[in-house]
């Protein structure tokens, strides 16, 4: 199973990018085609046939669902998902990719350009279609798609020159440049999907768009060129002056218009902007119907269709129930390729609260909570009837800088200011009651990549803080808020509703930093609107929407992969514009000699000489602070002891101990 994130997720539910085995992470180099084994570990085996009846699970996630297929935009709709889904390759108890839909690992030639992958035998579809080689090629033909609407993540337009049907069991990939990442995080980062359920979606989406003819769709278009064209190049253009007009083009297509609530603040004001951006996405993807060759014109469609919400995957479970807002009711894949699970029904509630999702996990109510916060954890650590997989986690907590000219941080003496004034292990410390390790870098402390050696900015040095705003020009107010051109050093910074740690540590932080003449408070906010302003360029504040100013900070977290590559998180080519506002360097951090040791990474086989890069990288990166790293959890799972699997005892240490999920149990 994998568990990736599209977009944002930044926002770890606390991201994206990649998990596989529903969880993600740092994944040894694949074995050159000469050691590649030539079937799945013994572990992977088919499960018995027989497995008890009526075995259920309750596995509570903590956010609303969005699309159950490679597409989805958000941590709690990745593990949701996974259960449905399958991959070429998973990742085992010990975070080693290994085949999971393929029999063997790939045949690696031309200098790591040319992967061969074979499927196993007699593969189905949780509707009992068969699974081959057309699947897979289109489902990787979408992510190789200039117009690719996946998860950002595992978008493949750079890496994927092209991948071929060898036979209806062989797959051939041919990579754009040598990537070991193709095995580490996109082999095991993208779910295959029924390429009949995607066509015959697609063949409903394209029945609607048919009423619209191409020029009523370029009538459209070439108006909102036309505000494009008008906007300075250093502005963001509004498309608000457009949406009836592009709300009725859609509406006449059948194509879902965005919801509201998502653009509205806790004060009824709709984002009008932000709201028009989001019709805008949606026109382009009904012109591209138009205009578009058939694969992307696919691919542009791809968010749109009744798939998302119906999917047919060859993952452990099939999904029976989808009520928005509530909850998911799965039931077992008869077909799955590992053998008939033992649990024979899932239902999946949606929890938000974290420590209300704790006390049902201890009142029995719920079997399984997939990550707990410290403060729930010390409130029901306790019970008896518990037990808890602990592990470093792959994923950190941070305030991200907006780098762009204009925003507050783009200047680098004031992002240093903040790291010298704030005492961070200290202040991770009470704000994650001890349940937190402070970190200053994305490359987490249980990495083989982890680097050392770092400008921590320690200790806390308020005088040093001072003088590096001061030879920005800024001079200390009257109210001890320095200022410059008018203009207060202080900004609002958006933190995730019902997180308390999180609003805790920018507490901390704003009183610390008030110490040295800067003014940063903090706003709860609830969590589609802050995957509204990620997910939206020109990311308007979503602590200050009045504004209708960009973010100058943000405090959010973001699940890394088990590979350690940073590209879409830092690569200049990953800031988003207004003509790509859906990938992840929401705070447009561009650097070339940290672009070039990212571009060394892709390319080097051999771990311990990626691991020396990524600790140059990380020293460079340490030095700009485009983000100041807070901390990574002591990540934990909540089950109730009744769950259990056939292969013996979980190993309740790693993110993937239950990487075999047909032999799970649930015996009450």
């Amino acid at each position: 199973m994998s568990l990736i994130r599209r977009r944002s997720l930044g926002v770890l539910a606390a991201v994206a990018v990649l998990v596989g085995a529903c969880g993600g992470g740092a994944s040894p180099t694949p074995a050159p085609a000469s050691q590649a084994p030539s079937a799945a570990p013994a572990s992977a085996t088919p499960a018995a046939s027989a497995a008890p009846a009526e075995q259920t699970l309750t596995y509570a996630i903590d956010g609303e669902i969005t699309l159950l297929s490679n597409g989805l935009n958000d941590v709690p709709t990745g593990y949701a998902s996974a259960w449905l889904h399958a991959q070429l390759y998973r990742y085992d108890a010990s975070l080693t990719p290994v085949p999971d839909l393929a029999a063997k690992l790939a045949d690696i030639t031309e200098g790591g350009k040319v992967w061969t992958l074979t499927l196993r035998d007699g593969l189905k579809f949780s509707d009992g279609s068969p699974l081959t080689s057309a699947d897979v090629v289109q489902t990787y033909e979408i992510a190789r798609s200039p117009n690719c609407r996946y998860n950002p993540s595992v978008c493949l337009s750079s890496v994927l020159d092209k991948v071929e049907a060898v036979d209806p069991v062989t797959i051939k990939f041919t990579l754009k440049d040598p990537a070991v990442t193709f095995g580490t995080l996109y082999l095991p980062g993208i779910y295959i999907e029924s390429k009949a359920a995607i066509d015959a979606s697609y063949a409903k989406f394209k029945e609607g768009t048919s009423k619209v003819t191409a020029a009523e769709s370029k009538a459209v278009i070439d108006k909102l060129d036309a505000i494009d064209k008008a906007t300075p190049a250093d502005g963001t253009p509004d498309y608000s002056p457009l949406t009836a007009d592009m709300e009725a083009l859609l509406a006449k297509a059948g194509i879902a218009l965005p919801d509201k609530a998502a653009y509205t603040d806790d004060k009824g004001v709709l984002d009008a902007a932000g709201y028009a951006n989001e019709l805008a996405t949606g026109v382009r993807a009904l012109d591209a119907q138009f205009t578009a060759p058939a694969i992307d014109a696919l691919a542009a469609a791809y968010p749109y269709l009744s798939y998302g919400t119906n999917p047919v995957g060859a993952g452990p479970f099939k999904l029976d129930q989808f009520k928005p807002g509530e909850s998911l009711t799965y039931s077992r894949n008869e077909n799955y390729w590992a053998g008939l699970p033992q649990i024979s029904k899932m239902f999946i509630p949606i929890i938000k609260d974290d420590i209300a999702g704790g006390q049902a996990l201890k009142a029995g109510q719920i079997d399984w909570k997939y990550s707990l916060e410290g403060t729930t954890y010390e409130e029901i650590k306790d019970a008896p009837n518990l037990k808890f997989d602990e592990y470093p986690d792959f994923g950190f907590f941070a305030l991200y800088f907006n780098l762009r000219s204009g925003q507050l941080f783009a200047d680098k003496n004031l992002r240093q200011a903040v790291a010298w004034c704030v005492d961070k292990p200290a202040t991770v410390a009470a704000a994650t009651s001890n349940q937190g390790v402070a970190v200053y870098s994305e490359i987490p402390p249980a990495s083989w990549a982890y680097p050392t050696d770092l400008q921590k900015y320690e200790p806390r040095d308020v005088a040093k803080a001072k003088s590096l705003i001061e030879a920005s020009g800024w001079k200390l107010g009257a109210d001890g808020i320095y200022e410059k051109d008018g203009k207060k050093l202080s900004t609002v910074v958006a933190v995730r509703a019902e997180r308390p740690n999180r609003s805790k540590f920018m507490q901390l932080l704003s009183d610390q930093v008030k110490e040295c003449g800067m003014d940063i408070k903090y706003k709860e906010v609830d969590f589609a609107s802050l995957l509204n302003m990620l997910d939206n360029f020109p990311h308007v504040n979503a602590a200050d929407p009045a504004s209708k100013r960009p973010f100058d900070a943000y405090f959010g977290g973001f699940s890394t992969g088990y590979d350690p590559d940073p590209f879409s998180l830092y690569h200049s080519s990953q800031c988003t514009t207004k003509e790509q506002p859906a990938l992840y360097n929401y705070i447009c951090y561009q650097n070339p000699e940290v672009d070039k040791l990212i571009e060394a990474g892709l390319k080097e086989f051999d771990q311990a000489k990626r691991a020396t890069i990524y600790h140059d990288y990380a020293k460079l990166q340490a030095e700009d602070l485009p983000v100041f790293y807070a901390w990574s959890d002591i990540a934990r799972q909540g089950l109730a002891k009744t769950v259990n699997s056939t292969a013996g005892d979980l190993p309740l240490d790693t993110p993937t101990f239950y990487w075999e999920p047909e032999k799970l149990t649930n015996i009450k």
